[in-house]
Formats: structure tokens, C-alpha cells, sequence
């Protein structure tokens, strides 16, 4: 992906505040949907980390697992674009725009970082956010991979990819102007005179979903629920 210059009985726990060693095990195009921050429509990108030496037990029939944590910017490489800012911390290299333009976002997938995380405290509940991330240190290894590895583009729907997303991410990207647009043109093509129809579903929690500033101006969330 090129961007222009659930487990019912789980214990819902928080990650530990530090730094920590993560890898990261996700990249998901959430598409084009309204900012409610900000305002206007916005393309955004969700990036899933692990973190394999904090571990702890969501879910007694599978014992022990990594904690995740959970960061989405909107899609831009542009100078300024706080993905691009988070991309060269990761990687410890600034790029020129013909870099950031060219660059694949997916290959990040499976990359090693050392991530600070921090807690934010609301009303809702207590959330992690990314405040920084940096390469490994000389000499640090990541153990080896807990998740599967799993990448999803709008603009190249993948149905089993999408299946396997928790059902509050398929919920917003089905509210983009992407999915949208590719659900308009199948029933074009099957049936120019059906209307398209309205997407059904409950309300998504805003805590759960909505942007929470770091300093990168990203935003995190974590639970403990298995993503899948």
C-alpha cells in the first residue's frame, strides 16, 4: 500500500505503561471516513503492535498472551504528516518526499520497534497510547512472532482479510467512501436499478474508536480482547 508525498470470556486488562520491545502484526486502511475531531473526510491507517515480553492471561483457554497496543493517523506522507513523522522515528531515517511518496507502507509489517507507551485516563476507562518509537537498539532482539501477520487495503477488498478484523474496524470501514463506492459499483454491474443499501449496525463506542492525540498526533487504544 503506496500513500501519496473479539473472545467473549476475556479479561480486559491495560498494558503496562514503559518501553517496550513490539512488533508490528497489523496495518489496516480504515478508507475515507469524517474526522469527528477535526472535521472533513480523512483517509485513515490502523497499526496493531505486539508486545511478546509483556504478556498476561485475557482468555483462560489460551493462557498467556501479548499484550497489543493500537495506533491510527490519517494516511499521508506529506512533510508535515504525522504518519510520516511516526515512519522515520521507526525506521531512524528521514525521507526525502520522493522517498515518502514511493514508500510501501506494508512493508513495515512484521518490523520491530522499541515503543514508550503511556495511559490516558477517561471516564470510560483507561486507554495506552504510543507516545514514541524508535529502531532497536544495537544488540536488542524481538522474540519471535505471537500474531499472525494480517494487511487489508480498501481500495483491493480482500473478503477473507476482512472477515478476520474485529467487527468494530469492519463497522468503520464500512463507513468509508472506499467500500462504499466498491458496494455501489457490484450492484451497478448486477443491477443498475437496486439502490444501495444502508449499512445496519449498532453504535460503535466513540471511547473505543476515536482518535486520542499523542505526540505525534496519532492516536492509540488498547484492550486486552483478542483482535480476533
Amino acid at each position: 500500500m503506496k500513500i501519496s508525498a473479539n473472545g467473549g470470556d476475556s479479561i480486559r486488562k491495560v498494558c503496562p505503561q514503559g518501553t517496550h520491545i513490539g512488533r508490528c502484526y497489523q496495518i489496516i486502511d480504515l478508507g475515507t471516513t469524517e474526522d469527528k475531531k477535526f472535521g472533513g473526510r480523512k483517509r485513515k491507517v490502523q497499526l496493531l503492535f505486539e508486545l511478546p515480553l509483556e504478556t498476561a492471561v485475557f482468555d483462560e483457554s489460551k493462557g498467556e498472551q501479548p499484550y497489543y497496543v493500537r495506533t491510527s493517523m490519517t494516511a499521508s506522507m506529506s512533510e508535515k504528516a504525522n504518519l510520516r513523522k511516526f515512519i522515520e522515528s521507526w525506521i531512524g531515517k528521514t525521507m526525502t518526499d520522493k522517498e515518502a511518496s514511493q514508500f510501501e507502507l506494508f512493508d513495515l509489517i512484521g518490523k520491530a520497534g522499541m515503543i514508550n507507551v503511556s495511559h490516558r485516563v477517561t471516564d470510560s476507562g483507561t486507554y495506552a497510547n504510543i507516545m514514541s518509537i524508535s529502531p532497536l537498539p544495537k544488540g536488542i532482539e524481538c522474540p519471535a512472532p505471537v500474531n499472525q501477520p494480517l494487511c487489508y487495503d480498501t481500495t483491493m477488498h480482500n473478503q477473507d482479510v476482512f472477515a478476520q478484523l474485529p467487527e468494530f474496524v469492519r463497522l468503520q470501514i464500512m463507513e468509508s467512501d472506499e467500500y462504499k463506492s466498491r458496494v455501489l459499483d457490484n450492484i451497478s454491474k448486477e443491477s443498475p436499478l437496486v439502490p444501495i443499501p444502508q449499512i445496519q449496525h449498532n453504535k460503535v463506542d466513540d471511547d473505543l474508536v476515536k482518535d486520542l492525540d499523542d505526540i505525534f498526533g496519532s492516536s492509540t487504544f488498547t484492550s486486552n480482547q483478542s483482535p480476533f
